[in-house]
């Protein structure tokens, strides 16, 4: 990540300090675009730099308190930005050995009725899932994700702002994939071992 001048003056980081909205705007504008971009060039896809700038400024805003002055903002957010597409990179290691493993322990010769029964209990692992969403959150998945409607959609038959749809639909996402991969995961070691 380019570095930064610093925008943020102490005053604003002082409100910062203590959860002022204001000042978290200020250092949040005075940022993403420099961690966009970092993330962006790792993963060349614009959903998930989102996801991962959203997962930046969330351990922000948790771990103010351990940042003395407005100078450390930038080494905190590039020493997260860094630790959080690692972890990504990793995952995405972890999932792609986990789908070969898949690919070349499946036969092709599998009956239709084996892998409907598959597609029977993923489907009712996701729907499960969606479920445990919070109302509004699960209100929003489902209109983008099951309804296909785009966020201004979503916005408009709501009546929130097109980024608080935009926000619940990347934590809504989030927490849907981290169930199901955890839960089929378990599934999976499960039909390996027994």
């Amino acid at each position: 990540m380019a570095q930064i001048v610093n925008t943020i003056s102490d005053v604003e980081f002082a409100d910062f300090k203590i959860g002022d909205h204001k000042a978290f705007r200020k250092v949040f504008d005075a940022y993403h675009k420099s961690i966009y971009n970092y993330a962006y060039k790792f993963s060349k896809n614009h959903e998930e730099a989102e996801e991962l700038v959203q997962e930046v400024f969330v351990s922000l805003f948790l771990n103010r308190d351990k940042i003395e002055n407005s100078e450390r903002l930038y080494p905190y957010l590039f020493v997260i930005t860094k630790r959080i597409t690692i972890s990504i990179f990793r995952k995405k290691v972890v999932k792609s050995k986990f789908d070969h493993h898949l690919k070349c322990s499946w036969k092709e010769d599998c009956k239709s009725t084996e892998h409907t029964l598959d597609t029977i209990e993923l489907n009712n692992v996701w729907t499960s899932a969606i479920e445990r969403l919070p109302e509004r959150q699960r209100e929003v998945y489902e209109l983008n994700k099951i309804n296909g409607l785009s966020y201004e959609e979503i916005a408009e038959k709501i009546g929130v702002s097109k980024y608080t749809v935009k926000n619940q639909l990347i934590t809504a996402s989030k927490t849907v994939k981290l169930i199901v991969r955890n839960i089929y995961l378990l599934l999976f070691l499960l039909k390996i071992l027994f």
